[in-house]
């Protein structure tokens, strides 16, 4: 399962998951979003297993790009 994710820069660095409506997750650094982005996504899906095809869960790898608005 791909999953969208947006990613803007604040005092620290929030992360909404674009097709999980309600998803959210913050950190001071990407590597500390990257786990709370992991752990958010975990726990929002963690009653859905069956609406994925399947009886088990499991959350793997989170990659994260951040990207910043285009330079003109």
């Amino acid at each position: 399962m791909d999953l969208t994710v947006e990613v803007r820069r604040g005092a620290g660095v929030l992360a909404h998951v674009v097709e999980l409506p309600g998803c959210f997750a913050s950190g001071a650094t990407l590597p500390e979003l990257r786990e709370a982005l992991a752990e958010a996504i975990g726990l929002y899906l963690w009653d859905r297993p069956a609406s994925l095809g399947g009886s088990a869960l499991r959350v793997g790898e989170v990659e994260i790009a951040v990207t910043g608005p285009e330079e003109g």
